[in-house]
């Protein structure tokens, strides 16, 4: 990301981080500038929400499709894939939730998870509540066992997928879309122990064709195998953070080729192998 201070003064910020689980919480205070988010750097990065909140001052956010301005009383939910530029106008005190998509995928979103999302107190009363939550947990998280931090962490996932699901359209084809969406999706979830995923099966299944299935998935940027990869990742975790199960059984068990193909494809979702995060936040 290129970054130019526009202030009289040059001066510098700050960065405060927490992790909840594999959730990353990090708290921003920001000089007066601007910067920009090319395509270069949003292709090099892990595939991800980013979730923004405000507590002082604004920015202003130019993405392809739109410009909104964070302030406080406001949401503003990206892709970690989108680009864009951006300003502070003034002194920004802001916080932002990394939400990799391999954890949000068990949790109810509607169908896919939107480009940009913003939404404001005046219409979403969930706005004020989801600031209330993570005021609540910065306060308490360092007091919590790593059972009630799980804990927390899938309680601001059911509640950032809430958000998400309200603000979708109920309306002709996009409802129908959604649903077909969500019931691919199940399908996948209850066959992913049973080896490889064809879209020959997930289209016959629901008696559609593999181009609709297709296009149902790439309606919001994604693909069959990307939605496969990310709920295999997403069970796997789970089975590391709540059972006993060796590493090796676990890649077993998802789908995978052996423990090694495990690790490779666990470590470029989560940085950590298995084992390590297994140390980090298991349970069992």
């Amino acid at each position: 990301m290129e970054l130019r201070s526009t202030g009289p003064v040059e001066c510098f910020g700050s960065v405060e981080e927490l992790d909840l689980g594999d959730l990353l919480i990090t708290d921003w205070v920001c000089p007066q500038g601007e910067g920009i988010r090319g395509r270069n750097v949003a292709r090099q990065d892990d595939d991800a929400l980013l979730l923004f909140t405000a507590t002082a001052g604004q920015q202003i956010i130019e993405t392809c499709d739109e410009t909104v301005i964070l302030r406080p009383g406001t949401v503003f939910i990206t892709s970690t894939r989108a680009t864009g530029r951006f300003v502070v106008p003034q002194h920004l005190t802001k916080r932002t939730v990394r939400v990799p998509m391999t954890a949000l995928s068990p949790f109810h979103t509607g169908g896919g998870v939107p480009g940009c999302l913003f939404l404001e107190t005046a219409h979403s009363p969930s706005v004020g509540f989801l600031q209330d939550f993570l005021m609540s947990v910065e306060r308490h998280v360092g007091r919590m066992s790593a059972a009630e931090i799980e804990g927390t962490r899938n309680a601001l996932l059911v509640l950032i997928a809430g958000m998400i699901r309200a603000s979708r359209p109920d309306i002709g084809d996009s409802e129908f879309r959604q649903l077909l969406r969500r019931q691919l999706e199940a399908w996948i979830v209850d066959h992913l122990s049973g080896g490889a995923i064809k879209v020959a099966d997930l289209a016959a299944a629901h008696s559609v064709s593999p181009r609709t299935v297709h296009r149902t998935f790439a309606s919001t940027g994604d693909t069959v195998g990307s939605i496969v990869r990310t709920h295999r990742l997403a069970a796997a975790r789970d089975d590391l953070v709540n059972r006993n199960l060796s590493i090796a059984a676990i890649a077993h068990r998802w789908g995978f080729c052996d423990a090694s193909h495990f690790g490779r494809e666990f470590r470029r979702e989560f940085s950590l192998s298995p084992g390590d995060y297994r140390e980090a936040h298991g349970l069992a």
